[in-house]
């Protein structure tokens, strides 16, 4: 099984915000969907993209990043699930002639779900040649995902949320933050940076986010036979050593006590936000202004207080905006302005501009604009 049980159909760049060539790219591909299913892909694919936008600091990082469907056909609708699997759960035993050949219960762990890696390497590099990260939809309900060198992540009831924290792991190479199946870390020093088994204050991996006052270890794991369920002994968002990460109970230790790496549907922790603003700085738009215009003309009465708004401009361009009386004023006053955005959409702004005359005539104004980074 594999790509002679499908096709690429078609890609789709449904995120623009500008040339790939200066954007992190991420490219996302359906498995298991038949050519009548693709419409419920796009579904998924949009719901996904919603989700990475509302999701700090991707949000505040946003114009780093285009988004490119790949829309790819499998003969037949779904994955395969093996009956029984190494961690004794259990599946209905089907197969399916699929494009990247995925399966749930792989590595003895059954919600463990991804395919074949160089297939899907190599069908987003063919797609998206600029390619910076890779995810794969699966077209199963069973709760399920993998962060390897691509992300995989079915339609689960949390399925956005499982793609996220899957994304991190292959995109960010940021670690779990739990532990699951492993007593004690052995392995050394592990090269993600949101997890450590330092636990000198001056040379471990957050050491500058680490207030004089925190006990380290802050938070240890008494028995390592289970991860801990105890309450955090210090404030939220207190960034220390808190025991387990890379599926071990003990002898790793993560930041904070809770993190996105660590329980779905919570914010990241400082440290993994770090990891992902650091990836994805480089991407953003520069300096590529200024661009100067006049956007409206208009007459404010005497002492009065009028507003102009103008919408559908580009969430990613940074615009200064500028009110110029147009007629006299009188030495002793003149007219002042305050603007405010609102986000109208994912990808649109409306600015609204208001302007007040301080003056004893009316007095024509010009709102002028001034464009210093766009896409």
């Amino acid at each position: 099984m594999g790509t002679a049980d499908g096709a690429v159909v078609s890609t789709t760049k449904i995120v623009d915000h500008g040339p790939d060539s200066a954007r992190w790219n991420l490219v996302i591909m359906s498995e298991g969907f038949t050519t009548a299913e693709l419409d419920a892909y796009h579904v998924a694919a949009e719901s996904f993209v919603t989700k990475l936008f509302t999701t700090q600091p991707f949000r505040r990082m946003w114009c780093a990043i285009n988004v490119h469907r790949v829309d790819v056909r499998s003969d037949e609708s779904g994955t395969d699930e093996p009956a029984t699997c190494a961690d004794g759960g259990t599946g209905t035993g089907v197969t399916r002639r699929t494009y990247f050949d995925t399966s749930f219960c792989r590595d003895g762990t059954s919600r463990l779900l991804y395919g074949s890696e160089a297939i899907s390497i190599a069908t987003a590099a063919t797609a998206v040649p600029a390619v910076s990260a890779r995810i794969v939809i699966v077209n199963s309900t069973r709760y399920g995902g993998a962060g390897g060198s691509s992300a995989w992540f079915s339609l689960a009831a949390s399925a956005d949320e499982i793609g996220v924290h899957e994304l991190c792991h292959s995109a960010f190479d940021l670690a779990d933050e739990y532990g699951d199946n492993n007593a004690t870390w052995s392995a050394g020093e592990p090269s993600e940076p949101n997890v450590t088994t330092v636990t000198a204050r001056a040379s471990t991996k957050w050491a500058s986010k680490i207030a004089a006052a925190t006990p380290l270890p802050t938070q240890d794991n008494p028995g390592c036979a289970a991860m801990t369920t105890a309450a955090s002994p210090v404030p939220a968002g207190t960034v220390g050593l808190f025991a387990g990460g890379s599926r071990s109970f003990c002898g790793i230790y993560h930041s904070e006590h809770i993190c996105r790496m660590r329980v779905l549907g919570n914010e990241f922790c400082a440290v993994c936000k770090d990891a992902i603003i650091a990836r994805l700085t480089p991407h953003l738009p520069k300096f590529s202004g200024p661009v100067v215009g006049t956007q409206f003309h208009g007459t404010v009465p005497a002492g009065q207080t009028k507003r102009w708004f103008t919408y559908n401009w580009p969430a990613c361009w940074h615009v200064l905006w500028t009110v110029v009386p147009t007629s006299p004023v009188t030495p002793t006053a003149g007219v002042s302005w305050r603007v405010r955005v609102e986000r109208a959409s994912r990808e649109r702004l409306t600015y609204w501009v208001s302007i007040t005359n301080d003056t004893g005539v009316a007095v024509e104004v010009d709102a002028r604009y001034e464009i210093v980074v766009r896409t």
